[in-house]
């Protein structure tokens, strides 16, 4: 199935689109920050599918560092609540980052630090440093 990732419709209003979306086999994927309390997370959990996108920091993605074990702490508490996979991403800058990321989530999302690669690419270098980029990646997690 291919999903929606719903980023700006608040999950207390969206019931009956996450059921649209179910309905013509798409997913709805809802965002859990650092923040999200446990009612929250039932909430979510309760409609979405697919997976449960983890946004790991406060704030702008791609600014700072990860910490780790915060990150798998709330992921731990996350899996609690849902048996669906649980992707972490904001803030996975390189392979190290990839690497850690992926010991305690189900996927690794790569936003920002991607964006930076095309941007800070020459057009005949682009496509030679965003596989680059994603071979490294690849490679860290396994």
């Amino acid at each position: 199935m291919d999903g929606v990732l719903t980023v700006d419709y608040p999950p207390e209003e969206c019931q009956e689109f996450a059921q649209l979306l179910q309905a013509h086999q798409l997913d709805a994927i809802f965002l859990l920050s650092p923040t999200s309390d446990r009612q929250r997370i039932d909430m979510i959990t309760q409609q979405a599918s697919g997976f449960i996108y983890y946004v790991s920091l406060k704030g702008v993605t791609g600014s700072k560092n990860l910490d780790i074990e915060e990150v798998g702490s709330k992921v731990a508490s996350i899996r609690q609540q849902t048996d669906l996979p649980i992707g972490v991403g904001f803030g996975v800058r390189d392979a190290a980052t990839a690497k850690a990321v992926a010991a305690v989530a189900d996927a690794v999302v790569v936003g920002s630090r991607m964006v930076q690669e095309i941007e800070g690419s020459s057009e005949d270098q682009l496509l030679n440093n965003v596989v680059k980029l994603t071979q490294e990646l690849r490679a860290a997690i396994g």
